[in-house]
């Protein structure tokens, strides 16, 4: 099914092949050892190459097994029977006579070894082999998970440069992606792609086996011809991969299966932490093998190095020996605080184990695991409380799990109903229930107005009580942070300003994680309103600062995805796309769902005109949000993926996605809201016609103007002018002055030229366009410098019109590939009657200039419209002028 039980080809290797065909060809060389972690693809490469030069060389095959390590020259039994009882019985005559044996070419061969599962050869055999290729009598290509475990005699080969070592490591990402690909024989969504990367650690031998067991299980399907993840469980390891890790896993001792034990039930552990269990002496070669990887952080944390390991090692713990190290653990634990994760895994453990977990370890275990998105668990968390225990701090987690999930009304009634018969509930746990209640109600469209007055409320009675009693300072900065999320949420971001700048006045006096929060909320509303290089700048530095800390990994990333969000608004979206390829190698891809990812860089590409690109990242992110939206991003996948298409020509497909939008729904954040209307928008241009869009552009950046977000106004205005409002050019010249960054800057040089019909200023404007990566806004640009200076006798011009060519030829012509793949999917003859229909001939002229009659011009330009899902000549036009 889908070539998942077959063999998969061999990707991202290319670099590890060419080293072993030289190490195999040079003359001066005798051979390669391979090492890296069982399932790796060791073997597999040396195979490979070893057909590939059978031509040339006499191949011999010989595996180490734990049958025949114990046998003095075990592994060569094959060969031995070759050789006279004298040779065998005599040492220096069995190798000479060896040496001799291998030496022989036959049909001028020499001969090439093959040595697989090193570890377990017997060391005569090693000795021998080890003999034989000193002496050039063969070649050598030795398979071993680590050169530690191998025999000195091959280690010493290396030593001495006879042989080369070839470390293959783990496949990146990208490399993953490509496998799974071609394995299941289509696309996979990003959260696909990186749930198994994260599982597998990478190993193509596991990626194989897990795609493999989510397929027969149902956990991933295909969706609009691409792999997603549905809602069902993950399934438990195969059989056969489960016995091939157990196999490795057997050679620990019993010391070194504790410790790994122990962290795959935590998940991640402190190194000090994991050193009073174990001891240095454990740990390295636990390393050594890849089975444990250390964050080299400011305080380094051990985990498993691939999620599979951990699975297999975790069922395979017996009842009693996991409530012993549960214990051994919790004791431990009291001297040094856990990591959030771990902690989250241990109270799901106590759990699996049946044990009592304290009610404040579950509500902490719950809140974490809602911090992280893992709403079941938070709910399975939340309900381990006994009833009569539960009170608002359960209330308040699995209303969040319930608000996650987007089961907004559920949440509010779970508040409602407990405000009804709550009897005993501190001053703080009733903030933080109005807190939840606020961020529910902001998202519900019928009562988001309530909003403001409870939190009007809550502010007052805070600020009372401490002026009271004091003690209140930790509710006043969650207030603050609440203030500033729920006027973002609103896109208020002028009226946010003023009151971070006060509160980040207090200086080193402020906790650092609230400091870092502030100055994040701060960044955003300074790219909204203006001052997108001063936004860029603070970002830039609060990133800087986290990364230098201990802090909680969330907080980080939340400091990244604004540092993103900035640099977008500011124009620079050649770095925003380097950002989210270098982000989704790192350890916290997995924190905000992969596809969230795939769908930021597919609405890059559409921002930038790049309408096949985006597709590619956007197709699979819409048929995996359309089974999983837990942060409502489907609409505006749906509007990014109707304007991409447009981008392409495909106007029928464009118009399929963009019925799929709804803005009405639900109450988005105003981030989400803006993006989705700018490219729905942008979509429906290709059906209503250019000055309809644009005035639905126009209106758009009046309503961000007059909310002072006259940042985000320029994205509006700029559409607004390339679809033909050239009246509003100097607006936009104006706008784009008033504010910062590279975007501004462009946006002000195509609003002069138009303005003023100067080619040089629109010139400037295109290359600019192309330089930050805005290829749509380059070929715009670009062409009106080339109509500009048509015809024109001047020399400057002439040099414009060249300048202007270049640019258009260095970003593919951008919405020239439209036109491109629009004329493509005609036949020769709705070709020419379709361009002819573009330049504005009639149907009579048409007939006249082809000889043909006015009825075979109407069937063909019907056939157009059909093909091209366009339904009038304007539409065409569009699409071909």
């Amino acid at each position: 099914m889908f070539g998942v039980q077959g063999d998969w080809p061999i990707i991202g290797r290319e670099e590890e092949l060419d080293i072993l065909r030289e190490a195999v060809r040079r003359p001066d060389s005798r051979g390669a050892i391979l090492t890296g972690q069982g399932g790796i693809g060791k073997t597999v490469l040396a195979q490979k190459v070893a057909r590939e030069v059978e031509e040339d060389y006499e191949l011999r095959y010989i595996r180490g097994s734990a049958l025949t390590s114990g046998m003095r020259y075990g592994a060569l039994n094959f060969v031995l029977t070759e050789l006279d009882d004298e040779a065998v019985d005599n040492p220096l005559i069995l190798l000479k006579s060896l040496r001799d044996l291998f030496s022989k070419q036959t049909a001028g061969k020499q001969t090439l070894i093959l040595v697989d599962n090193v570890e377990d050869l017997d060391s005569a055999s090693a000795m021998a082999i080890a003999h034989i290729v000193r002496a050039g009598a063969a070649k050598v290509l030795l398979v071993c998970q680590h050169l530690q475990a191998a025999p000195d005699d091959f280690s010493d080969l290396w030593k001495d440069e006879l042989i080369h070592r070839v470390d293959v490591k783990p496949l990146s990402l990208a490399d993953s992606n490509r496998l799974l690909t071609a394995g299941l024989r289509g696309p996979a969504s990003r959260s696909v792609i990186l749930d198994m990367w994260h599982a597998s650690g990478g190993n193509p031998l596991f990626l194989q086996a897990i795609a493999r067991d989510q397929v027969e299980s149902g956990y991933i399907t295909t969706q609009d011809g691409i792999w997603v993840s549905s809602s069902r469980k993950t399934p438990d390891p195969g059989r056969i991969i489960t016995e091939r890790i157990s196999a490795s896993l057997d050679r620990l001792t019993p010391n070194q299966r504790r410790t790994a034990e122990i962290v795959s039930i935590v998940g991640v552990i402190p190194l000090e932490l994991l050193d009073d269990f174990s001891g240095e002496a454990e740990l390295d070669p636990l390393m050594e093998t890849g089975i444990f990887h250390i964050d080299h952080t400011q305080r380094p944390m051990v985990r498993i190095a691939v999620g599979l390991i951990g699975d297999v090692i975790r069922r395979q713990v017996p009842l009693g020996r996991s409530r012993d190290l549960l214990h051994q653990l919790a004791a431990s634990s009291l001297s040094l605080p856990m990591p959030a994760l771990s902690r989250m895994n241990y109270a799901a453990w106590c759990l699996e184990c049946s044990m009592d977990i304290d009610p404040r370890l579950a509500i902490d275990a719950a809140r974490l695991a809602n911090r992280y998105y893992d709403t079941e668990s938070a709910l399975r968390f939340v309900k381990a409380v006994p009833e009569k225990l539960r009170g608002a701090a359960e209330v308040t987690e699995e209303a969040r799990a319930y608000g996650i999930q987007g089961e907004t009304d559920r949440a509010l009634a779970i508040l409602d109903n407990y405000d009804r018969h709550a009897q005993d509930s501190s001053f703080h746990e009733w903030v933080g229930i109005q807190m939840l209640r606020c961020r529910l109600l902001t998202k519900n469209p019928d009562r988001h107005t309530q909003v403001d007055s409870i939190l009007h409320l809550v502010r007052e009675r805070v600020q009372k009580e401490q002026a009271d009693h004091g003690g209140a300072e930790g509710l006043l900065v969650e207030i603050a942070l609440l203030d500033a999320e729920l006027r973002a949420y609103n896109g208020r971001y002028t009226s946010m300003i003023e009151p971070l700048d006060e509160l980040l006045k207090q200086g080193e006096a402020m906790d650092s994680a609230v400091r870092h929060q502030y100055c994040g909320w701060l960044a955003e509303a300074l790219s909204m309103t203006g001052r997108q290089e001063d936004a860029v700048q603070l970002s830039r530095l609060v990133v800087l600062r986290l990364s230098d800390t201990d802090q909680d990994p969330l907080l980080t990333e939340s400091a990244w995805v604004r540092l993103f969000s900035v640099m977008l608004i500011s124009g620079e979206w050649e770095q925003c796309l380097s950002m989210l390829s270098d982000h989704t190698q790192g350890s916290l891809a997995g924190v905000f769902d992969g596809t969230s990812l795939e769908l930021a860089e597919g609405c890059l590409y559409a921002y930038a005109g790049r309408g096949d690109d985006a597709l590619g990242k956007l197709l699979p992110a819409v048929s995996q949000l359309r089974i999983r939206d837990r942060q409502d991003f489907l609409s505006l996948a749906e509007a990014a993926t109707a304007y991409s298409y447009s981008l392409t020509g495909d106007v029928k497909s464009s118009m399929s996605h963009l019925r799929e939008v709804d803005l009405e729904a639900r109450r988005y954040d105003w981030h989400t809201s803006r993006a989705t209307r700018y490219f729905a928008v942008l979509a429906s241009a290709a059906t209503r016609g250019p000055l309809q869009a644009a005035q639905d552009m126009l209106k758009l950046a009046d309503e961000d103007r007059a909310e002072g977000n006259v940042g985000h106004e320029l994205f509006f205005l700029c559409q607004a002018v390339q679809l033909g409002m050239n009246d509003l050019a100097e607006r936009l010249a104006t706008s784009g002055m008033d504010s910062q960054g590279a975007y501004a800057a462009t946006c002000a040089l195509y609003g002069k030229g138009i303005a003023s019909g100067d080619a040089d200023q629109m010139l400037r404007a295109a290359k600019m366009a192309a330089k930050i990566g805005n290829l749509r806004l380059a070929v715009d640009a670009a062409s009106l410098v080339q109509a500009l200076t048509a015809g024109s006798a001047s020399e400057g011009d002439r040099a414009a019109a060249v300048a202007a060519d270049d640019v258009l030829r260095s970003v593919g012509r951008g919405s020239g590939e439209l036109r491109q793949r629009a004329l493509e999917s005609l036949t020769e003859r709705e070709r020419g009657i379709a361009l002819l229909v573009a330049e504005g001939s009639s149907n009579r002229q048409i007939a006249s200039i082809l000889t043909l009659s006015i009825r075979t011009v109407e069937g063909h330009i019907y056939q157009v419209y059909a093909k091209l899902g366009v339904s009038n000549r304007s539409q065409l036009k569009m699409i071909l002028a």
